[in-house]
This record gives structure tokens, C-alpha cells and sequence, in this order.
């Protein structure tokens, strides 16, 4: 019997290469999606914020 890429690991919902393959759970993608533009976000104001914060120290 065939089985699909993925599907043995347990995840929440669903093995991660079966939901990609099917499509099923597409909310659960887009919230990783929203939630990983989130943290390049937060991690991007952090490294400006250091950056001027070390340019100022340098005078």
C-alpha cells in the first residue's frame, strides 16, 4: 500500500509532508506563516535598534 511523504511523523494535525500534499489544514499554515513574518519583524527592529544603539557608543 502506498503511503504518502510524511505521513508517519505525528504532529499536531497531521503529518507536516501529508498536509502539504493534501492541502487539509490550510489555517494551520497560514498561521505559521503569520507568526514566522511576525518574528522576522521582532528581529529586525531588534537588530536596528542594536545597530543604532552601537553607532551611538562609537560617536
Amino acid at each position: 500500500m502506498y503511503k504518502m511523504p510524511g505521513a508517519g511523523v505525528g504532529v499536531a494535525g497531521g503529518g507536516v509532508g501529508t498536509l502539504a500534499a493534501t492541502g487539509a489544514d490550510v489555517g494551520w499554515w497560514l498561521a505559521v506563516g503569520l507568526a514566522l513574518v511576525i518574528l522576522g519583524i521582532v528581529a529586525l527592529v531588534a537588530v536596528r535598534r542594536r545597530n543604532r544603539r552601537l553607532a551611538r557608543l562609537d560617536g
